[in-house]
């Protein structure tokens, strides 16, 4: 919830802060003397528009309000108010990111989403890193191993660029991994999960390999 004036505020269930969209918003006008409502918006969907610019609001209704008697309602497919000059970047300040919730939080808030109709790719994509992600430490070690033994014999300094290099590689793999996860080019499981695997694999090959 914001309090955008002394005379407005917002309420909403979802903030999409990379694409500037809101779900199930609802915007309460108020007499700041007595801080009575005196209108009501409500949007299943509302995006801003840079080119207006402005939020579009679709599949709402707006109910104006006197004396806690109902005066006027309208309902609208899609409309715009000029009136609501916060720009997304007002809302952004405070919100919460996949990064920084729970996978608990984060499972909650995918299914609400889901149940709202809207995309939660990305979302999901996220959720099932906050598993894959602790491995990392181990994958990149279990590759390292066989590199280290034939780079030992070269120095310190090789096997530090080759560490260096291995990570690098890996994280260039799974931000791609990511990426096609995001686009829905990949199930997010398999987009989150596919680096471990992949470099998994190839350091258990590796260490195989290894002559004793």
């Amino acid at each position: 919830m914001f309090c955008a004036s002394r005379q407005r505020i917002y309420n909403y269930r979802f903030f999409d802060p990379d694409r500037d969209v809101f779900a199930n918003l609802s915007v309460f006008e108020f007499d700041p003397s007595s801080f009575a409502i005196t209108r009501r918006i409500y949007a299943a969907r509302a995006l801003w528009e840079p080119h207006i610019p402005g939020w579009v609001l679709e599949d709402g209704w707006t109910r104006d309000v006197h004396g806690g008697r109902v005066t006027a309602y309208r309902t609208f497919a899609v409309t715009t108010l000029p009136e609501l000059t916060e720009r997304p970047e007002y809302f952004k300040r405070d919100v919460k990111t996949s990064e920084q919730m729970s996978s608990v939080e984060l499972r909650a808030y995918i299914r609400e989403l889901r149940q709202g109709g809207f995309d939660v790719v990305p979302l999901s994509v996220q959720l099932n890193r906050k598993f894959s992600y602790p491995l990392v430490a181990f994958v990149v070690g279990l590759i390292g191993v066989p590199f280290s033994f034939s780079a030992g014999r070269k120095g310190a300094l090789t096997g530090i660029a080759v560490a260096i290099g291995i990570a690098i590689v890996y994280w260039t793999v799974s931000s791609l991994f990511e990426a096609m996860g995001n686009l829905g080019q990949l199930p997010p499981a398999v987009a989150a999960w596919s680096p471990d695997v992949l470099f998994g694999a190839s350091g258990v090959y590796l260490l195989l390999r290894v002559r004793n």
